[in-house]
């Protein structure tokens, strides 16, 4: 009998224990969260600090029709540097930020995914007016060991934000 309850105290031990997380998810998101934050803030204020956030072999998901599949943080650096000489950007909504989830194990693993509206406003020039679109964005981030972001998504209508801008 003692063998047996000796047997069921160390299956109860290791279940528990192997049913704990090996990190704070709560704390990793919270500081994910935070660098998310830091890195719209840094992208409204056109400031070059917004590509410190990412991981040297950050890669974005190349969700537009006829784009690659995934984008170097290159090509959407250069990419931004455009759109900032073009554009001005405002957040409309505040940043609600939630927990991402691991696709395997649908477990929260530190990840950030958010709802966004975001402004875009081109300024008027001597033969046009100034123009202001909104649209609805879906942003999901994925970090690295050193909480620098490797991966990112942006879902919404972004094509037709621009093209009505141009109008």
């Amino acid at each position: 009998m003692t063998g047996s309850v000796t047997g069921a105290v160390l299956l109860a031990l290791v279940v528990t224990q192997g049913c704990q997380p090996a990190t704070n998810v709560a704390a990793t998101f919270d500081a994910n969260a935070a660098t998310v934050s830091e890195a719209f803030a840094d992208f409204t204020a056109e400031n070059e600090h917004f590509f410190t956030h990412f991981s040297d072999d950050a890669i974005w998901g190349g969700n537009a029709v006829g784009s690659a599949d995934t984008l170097t943080l290159d090509v959407v650096t250069a990419g931004y540097r455009n759109l900032w000489a073009q554009y001005d950007y405002r957040m409309v909504t505040e940043s609600n930020l939630l927990p991402g989830v691991d696709p395997n194990t649908k477990m929260t693993d530190g990840s950030v995914r958010g709802y966004f509206r975001w402004e875009i406003s081109k300024a008027a020039t001597d033969s046009t007016e100034a123009r202001t679109v909104e649209v609805k964005l879906y942003e999901s981030f994925d970090f690295n060991a050193e909480g620098k972001i490797r991966w990112t998504q942006v879902y919404g209508d972004l094509a037709t934000a621009y093209s009505l801008l141009e109008e």
